[in-house]
């Protein structure tokens, strides 16, 4: 019955933004127009309530226009105020997970056995002190007993043997990053955690493709140092795949232009013992 009630507002809320029925507020973004509400844009994008509280034309007119946006990603960004999600959209059962991570803390998971495991895939040990913090990988891997404090980005085949679910095709890396962008510029309401988790599968699917490399120059061009949403991403990915995506020259530039990257790489080498 939940469910059930969740999928009708969620149908009422669509029909709202496609009729503009009871609209207040008009948004545009080159040729097209969305007739909005302003309690729902504003309570979920903070760049819309100080537009409305504070601008001209905007409180005014009841209009914002948006001329430095990409009318595409404008459109996906909508399209998540109104329904929560973008395309391509994350499998229902993956989605509520996602949501769910954004109100409860993460927390480590418990075996038959009693033991506390931490899942944290791929694995490294402390090779040069031959010791483990985290030794109790997974039901399948102790540190020590199983590797001698020898883990070099482990990743257990049995616990994790396939990349996660996706939908939609490699392309669909520029428009995370994009996305990102956006949610940052706009303060969306947790559009960034689920774009890193679609930005973060989109990578351990799409990895080799060409786009990898273009969606990984515009997360680094479009965020500070200290917004490690997508960084952290890029870098995971290219140090799991180093030795193919390192040989190709749209990596090779991307390791020049950003200093960081190549130092959060070689960091994480070293923490792995170079194997």
């Amino acid at each position: 019955m939940a469910g059930a009630s969740r999928q009708q507002l969620l149908a009422t809320f669509k029909d709202l933004l496609a009729s503009g029925a009871f609209s207040d507020l008009t948004l545009t973004c080159g040729a097209d127009t969305y007739r909005v509400h302003k309690n729902i844009v504003c309570s979920r994008a903070d760049f819309f309530a100080r537009a409305v509280k504070f601008g001209g034309k905007e409180t005014e007119q009841g209009q914002v226009d948006l001329p430095d946006d990409e009318p595409f990603i404008v459109k996906l960004l909508i399209q998540y105020i109104y329904e929560g999600e973008y395309e391509p959209c994350l499998p229902d059962d993956d989605y509520s997970s996602v949501v769910a991570t954004e109100t409860k803390p993460t927390s480590k998971k418990k075996h038959r056995n009693s033991h506390t495991y931490n899942y944290g895939f791929p694995h490294s040990c402390l090779p040069y002190r031959y010791s483990c913090n985290d030794p109790n990988v997974c039901p399948h891997h102790t540190c020590g007993s199983h590797c001698g404090y020898q883990c070099a980005e482990f990743t257990c085949a049995t616990c994790k043997p396939n990349p996660p679910t996706i939908q939609g095709p490699p392309d669909q890396l520029i428009t995370h990053a994009k996305m990102y962008e956006i949610a940052d510029k706009y303060n969306v309401t947790g559009l960034k955690e689920l774009v890193k988790e679609k930005f973060n599968r989109a990578c351990q699917n799409f990895w080799d493709d060409a786009n990898f490399a273009i969606a990984a120059h515009h997360a680094f061009s479009t965020t500070p140092e200290t917004d490690k949403g997508l960084r952290d991403v890029v870098s995971k990915t290219i140090a799991e795949h180093m030795e193919a995506l390192v040989k190709k020259p749209e990596v090779e530039t991307l390791l020049t232009e950003f200093n960081g990257l190549a130092f959060r790489l070689l960091k994480m080498k070293m923490e792995a013992g170079w194997k």
